[in-house]
């Protein structure tokens, strides 16, 4: 274990949720971050990203190891507006009225707290980075912009997944969109109804014929919206509706969304209907395996610090997907949210802690 500051490191997580930061609004963490690091006399820039900044931290090692990058999020879901943290002895919550914004000030504030203590008990280390993104909560935005030439790190670690400290997500989905919009033939809906072709109908039956939920331990499919028609008095000219579909294993993806496609396709035939499909991939997924240096880091480092790895594919996305994606080997790593995205939002103080010393331990890992 490290010489952490408990004290400080629960002050930092508190002047943190305190602080509104929803997504393309996270200019008051990133200032809050800024002096922080300024005091330590720690070299960081703020990249401009839409309507916010992403802010890159880097620091010279004293050690010839591979440079490592530590990534979390600025932004937070709503509300969280005049956050009014609870604190006992042993957890921190929102007090019922908006989140806690453990996602992901509790990654921000362990770092925090992990740079003061390398630099007050002079840890050796190699060369480090930190991005701290924004937008992460409307689909990565942040980091989907950011410029990765700008990295020298081979390895990543994002403090990014709920539960307990131990927990390490070495496996999440790819994710694509699906937008389809019907093109029916507009009639009145007293008078002459056989005259039309109701996209609303049209667009029904294909979403009763689709594959749906979850299809298999990799693969899910989800209708999120379905929109259409006019008035009552219409028989519906046009519909609309997106849909997702997620799979650990890329050639599964690629397989429901061929199926999706063929039974619109075919239902639009029948129905003397027209379409129109727009596909998106939001994001590529990735698998840690067994043998990556970078998982070999994380056990080393848990076992240092005493917590025994708990290995876990993720349904959802991630800033890690992004990073793994432009060629850095990545993990997400559990920093010890729970409920979140709700007002019963809580930390355990135990994993404050757990996490500041999981970051060092990875630092110190990497440098042996």
């Amino acid at each position: 274990m490290y010489r952490i500051n408990r004290t400080r490191l629960i002050n930092t997580f508190l002047d943190l949720v305190k602080i509104p930061s929803p997504s393309w609004d996270e200019d008051r963490v990133l200032h809050y971050i800024s002096r922080r690091l300024k005091k330590l006399g720690i070299r960081h820039r703020a990249l401009r990203c839409g309507d916010s900044h992403n802010l890159l931290v880097s620091l010279k090692g004293t050690l010839k190891c591979p440079c490592i990058l530590f990534s979390a999020h600025m932004d937070t879901v709503t509300p969280c507006d005049r956050v009014v943290p609870v604190v006992t002895h042993t957890k921190i919550t929102s007090n019922g009225t908006t989140i806690l914004g453990s996602d992901d000030k509790s990654a921000i504030a362990m770092f925090l707290e992990g740079l003061e203590t390398l630099k007050e008990n002079q840890i050796p280390h190699g060369d480090l980075e930190i991005l701290f993104s924004c937008a992460e909560e409307l689909g990565l935005q942040g980091i989907k912009r950011f410029n990765f030439s700008l990295l020298k790190s081979k390895y990543a670690f994002v403090f990014d997944s709920d539960g307990d400290v131990g927990g390490v997500i070495v496996k999440a989905p790819h994710h694509s969109r699906i937008d389809l919009e019907i093109l029916g033939k507009a009639a009145h809906a007293g008078m002459e109804p056989e005259k039309g072709i109701n996209a609303i109908n049209v667009i029904s039956e294909i979403i009763t014929l689709i594959p749906s939920g979850r299809i298999d331990e990799e693969t899910t499919v989800n209708v999120g919206t379905v929109t259409g028609g006019t008035a009552t008095n219409i028989v519906a000219e046009r519909a609309q509706c997106a849909l997702e579909v997620r799979s650990i294993d890329r050639k599964k993806l690629t397989r429901y969304e061929t199926i999706i496609k063929d039974v619109i396709k075919k239902t639009c035939v029948k129905r003397r209907a027209k379409f129109r499909i727009a596909r998106t991939i939001l994001y590529s997924g990735f698998t840690v395996r067994e043998n990556d240096r970078v998982l070999r880091y994380v056990k080393k480092a848990l076992e240092r610090i005493g917590i025994e790895p708990v290995l876990k594919t993720s349904g959802g996305g991630s800033d890690t997907n992004i990073i793994n994606g432009a060629g850095i080997k990545g993990v997400n790593l559990a920093c010890g949210m729970r409920n979140v995205h709700s007002t019963s939002e809580y930390i355990l103080i135990k994993d404050l802690v757990d996490g500041t010393n999981l970051m060092l331990s990875i630092i110190q890992s990497v440098g042996h």
